[in-house]
């Protein structure tokens, strides 16, 4: 029988997070992670995350006297940036201080912790979770936590984190995607349609569900 080691995931709660708090929550990354023992991020990635907090930062301050949609738009999309790069971060992260001691989620956690990420509490009833908990040669199954007050469970992909591609409603909380690009990293969200009375309830005036944080996996 397989032995299976425990493997502590990191949870992002971007869905939680006004622009402010993003920004907020990138910079403590950075300044936590350069004197860390364990965890080392990308100089590519540090140099390219402080650029696209620079840039957001900047159209927030226009935004305090130009509220037009122009810049409504450039500041999620800028915003969007951001938080693909600490997925990105988180990523490498998680998988490093899971490395140091296989198994020990311990010493994992406290490896990650230390530079301002939090674990992911699957354990909770109340906490919806997300993740790939496989992959093969362009494909990957993704799946969320089952709840009876959902009547669709919704997914998409999107090959740079920022062009997605709808793929098919389901009913159950875990899919398999295959014909995905190979040696590729691909983002993936999923969101939920509520039911009522046994049917899903839908806003007629807002088509798309919300979706929550982005993950992503390299695809073999």
């Amino acid at each position: 029988m397989k032995k299976t080691i425990a493997y502590l995931a990191i949870a992002l709660h971007f869905t939680k997070m006004n622009v402010e708090d993003l920004v907020t929550f990138a910079s403590s990354i950075l300044l936590n992670h350069a004197a860390d023992p364990d965890v080392v991020i990308d100089e590519d990635d540090v140099t390219a995350l402080e650029g696209e907090m620079g840039a957001v930062q900047a159209t927030v301050v226009l935004r305090e006297t130009d509220k037009s949609s122009d810049l409504t738009i450039l500041e999620g999309t800028q915003a969007n940036a951001v938080m693909i790069r600490l997925t990105t971060i988180a990523n490498s992260a998680e998988k490093q201080a899971n490395e140091i001691e296989p198994g020990n989620i311990v010493r994992a956690k406290l490896a990650y912790t230390r530079i301002g990420f939090i674990a992911r509490k699957e354990t909770s009833a109340a906490e919806r979770f997300f993740e790939v908990f496989k992959t093969a040669i362009g494909k990957v199954s993704i799946r969320i936590k089952a709840d009876k007050t959902y009547s669709l469970y919704h997914w998409r992909f999107s090959t740079d984190g920022v062009t997605w591609t709808r793929l098919a409603d389901s009913r159950v909380a875990g899919i398999v995607i295959f014909n995905l690009p190979h040696l590729k990293t691909v983002y993936f969200q999923s969101a939920v349609t509520l039911k009522v009375s046994g049917a899903p309830q839908i806003d007629a005036t807002n088509p798309e569900p919300e979706w929550g944080d982005s993950i992503s996996a390299l695809v073999p």
